[in-house]
């Protein structure tokens, strides 16, 4: 069984990091996690967060930056 290296794996702080901004935009937009706008917020959060942006307040900006590109793609 191949197991990922340990530093692909979110410590818990960083998961609570990204937890926070997509309960932020989630009340924001009204949205349930489970819809497809939720799960696609998280992925977006996931995605930026693994990308290099860490900081709690320029994640937020980043991901409500894009949340108006992937609403489009529920419509």
């Amino acid at each position: 069984m191949l197991r990922a290296p340990q530093s692909q794996f979110l410590r818990p702080e960083d998961r609570a990091i990204c937890q926070r901004v997509v309960d932020q935009i989630a009340a924001d937009a009204k949205w349930y996690s489970t819809s497809i706008d939720g799960q696609i917020l998280a992925l977006t959060t996931l995605t930026l967060f693994q990308s290099g942006v860490v900081n709690e307040t320029n994640l937020l900006a980043h991901v409500r930056a894009r949340r108006h590109d992937f609403t489009k793609l529920t419509d």
